[in-house]
């Protein structure tokens, strides 16, 4: 906000109108902080020749209402010396575009205005029948229980203990916290709970803008640098509390003698184990094994168990194909029902990878042992959320197995028909093909700084946003474009994939680092070596790639061994087409669909990755 005013402020005229309505504590805060923030930025000394002119505007008296008088006086001086205005018993009835209007007919205009009136509650508490206290919270007891049910408990700026009621302040609801907690154990198992009785007065600290704050408590009152630097310090540790965890523990173990001492060692590193794509199987151990087992013929069956394609083809009598491909995730997030649904898009991918579109599929879940209760609601939510995904791809569920597990599981095994000469495969990239990724990667070390406490909530949002569009789109759009080749990029990571796709006619592909896609946060956590526990296998094809050591540090470069959990598709297109195709994704919602690299050359000797 502060970017976008400055460069306001360096256009206009006249001064920059900021308003900002309700006259308490944030209120002030703001104002100073506001215009502390620009008169820093533009070098200004003085409250006069100020481009920036802020307006107070509160339905109260006067400001700070519940605080003493000293407070309010002393406040009321330092605005005024500061030049900030305010408009005491303008309650504002509408807002609209830059102006808000009052109760007493005013009009007034402003470049930009904040809301920071003090708290307010829905008003579906009352209509749901609980009871509701004279200041319109919800009526709670001493044990923060609702006064008309027992079974409801409410705490903070939405609840007014009876006969004990407090000011709305983030000093009295923080505290609620630890009693509430206790009170919903005890409750649930019928314990006796436990009184809770808040203190009658509390600190309360104004940050004037200037290292300077203001101290208050009851009738007494403070102002200084001294005070400021108090602030300073509960403010700091607070936000520290709850920005910089502890180390997670990784609980591993492992018996004595089972493996070597340097085996033991590099388990450890990734002792803390990756969910969702990053608990897949190396890759290199996979294939492995299926090559030790007996080929069975089937003159029905188009592919074989170690064949690289995304999904099984069978053939069927009336000439089509049916398509089929099986997945399952552990949860890494929290909430069944987002799990559920991303889980349901990363399964369907397979089939969209190979240029068909799902037609139904069979639902594999694994539930927690827990009471009969919570399992049926866990299974609500995941199969709400399957069905929702499902629903949004145009695919049935016909079908599945529950049983108990260690950890929530879910998968689908998912079916598509098609005409066999219609589908799209992982080896047929043309010299001079553009290569094209749908979505950013990036998931793999973000789930993994995820669990360790280390990424923002604003880095998770993007990720899970990304994980919740589905690949559909982009499956149309490669095959109206006469994809040569494509696959959906999963817990192999982008490299892995792609080595899929370049060996079968030996394909050189250049690959550019700096056009990849990614993620917020993903290039930070990487950098922290913060790895999804299938990286370093992953990794392992490093040595075929061409020039690696050139990048060797580049977080970018790590990147291309991340497992990607619900990833995009990966498709080469004609280079006459690619444009095109490209611009249809962006507009089909793959916001960062890029290429990112081109096929230099096809029969060479052995499959190439150069890195540029």
């Amino acid at each position: 906000i502060y970017a976008d005013m400055l460069d306001v402020i360096g256009r206009k005229k006249k001064p920059y109108r900021f308003l900002i309505v309700g006259g308490g504590p944030a209120s002030i805060e703001l104002a100073f902080a506001v215009q502390q923030r620009i008169h820093r930025e533009l070098l200004i000394k003085n409250y006069e020749n100020s481009p920036l002119a802020i307006s107070i505007v509160t339905a109260d008296k006067e400001v700070l209402r519940f605080h003493n008088s000293k407070v309010r006086h002393f406040v009321k001086a330092e605005l005024a010396t500061r030049g900030i205005e305010v408009l005491l018993e303008h309650e504002v009835v509408k807002f609209g575009a830059g102006k808000i209007y009052c109760n007493n007919e005013r009009m007034i205009e402003a470049d930009s205005m904040v809301y920071a009136t003090g708290a307010s509650i829905a008003s579906w508490p009352e209509e749901c029948g609980l009871a509701i206290g004279d200041d319109g919270f919800i009526e709670v007891n001493n044990f923060l229980q609702s006064t008309s049910h027992d079974f409801v408990f409410a705490a903070g700026d939405a609840a007014t203990i009876k006969d004990k009621p407090r000011p709305k302040s983030g000093v009295y609801a923080v505290r609620q916290g630890k009693p509430l907690a206790e009170n919903l154990q005890r409750f649930a198992t019928a314990a006796k709970l436990k009184p809770y009785s808040p203190q009658k007065h509390a600190l309360a600290l104004i940050n004037l803008g200037n290292k300077r704050a203001i101290a208050s408590r009851n009738n007494l009152f403070f102002q200084g640098r001294s005070v400021w630097s108090l602030k300073n310090a509960i403010d700091s540790g607070f936000i520290r509390k709850y920005s910089q965890f502890p180390v997670m523990p990784d609980n591993f173990e492992i018996a004595k003698g089972l493996v070597d001492d340097a085996t033991e060692q590099q388990l450890r590193k990734h002792a803390m184990r990756c969910a969702g794509c990053g608990a897949k199987i190396a890759g290199d151990a996979l294939q492995e094994v299926l090559q030790e087992l007996p080929h069975h013929e089937n003159p029905d069956v188009l592919s074989s168990g170690s064949a690289t394609e995304d999904a099984a083809l069978i053939q069927l009598n009336d000439g089509r194909v049916l398509l089929q491909s099986v997945d399952q995730l552990s949860a890494f997030i929290s909430d069944p029902w987002l799990f559920a649904k991303i889980a349901s898009n990363h399964c369907m991918s397979d089939i969209y990878a190979m240029g068909c579109m799902p037609h139904s599929a069979l639902a594999v879940v694994g539930v927690p042992t827990a009471s009969k209760k919570i399992s049926k609601g866990q299974l609500r939510e995941i199969m709400h959320g399957c069905s929702e995904a499902l629903q949004e791809n145009d695919c049935a569920l016909v079908g599945g197995h529950s049983a108990e597990s260690k950890d929530l599981q879910f998968g689908l095994c998912v079916n598509g028909f098609a005409e066999r000469n219609a589908l799209l495969s992982k080896d047929g990239m043309q010299t001079g093909d553009i290569v094209i990724l749908c979505k950013p990667l990036g998931t793999g070390t973000l789930l993994a700084a995820d669990m360790r406490f280390k990424a923002t909530h604003r880095w998770m949002e993007g990720a899970l946003t990304q994980m919740l569009i589905s690949n559909r789109k982009a499956a149309q759009c490669f095959i109206q474009y006469k994809a040569t080749a494509c696959t959906d990029i999963t817990g192999f990571g982008l490299a892995g994939h792609l080595f899929e796709m370049l060996a079968p006619n030996n394909v050189e592909l250049e690959l550019s680092l700096s056009d990849l896609p990614v993620l917020d946060g993903a290039l930070e956590t990487l950098q922290q070596g913060i790895l999804s526990s299938l990286h370093a296998d992953n990794s392992l094809v490093s040595r075929d790639i061409f020039n690696s050591e050139a990048f060797q540090g580049d977080p970018r470069f790590d990147l291309l061994f991340d497992p990607q959990t619900a990833g995009g598709l990966l498709a080469s297109v004609a280079e006459s087409k690619a444009e095109d195709c490209i611009e249809q994704l962006r507009e089909s919602g793959y916001a960062q669909a890029k290429a990112i690299g081109r096929v230099a050359k096809t029969g060479g000797q052995l499959p190439a990755l150069i890195l540029k």
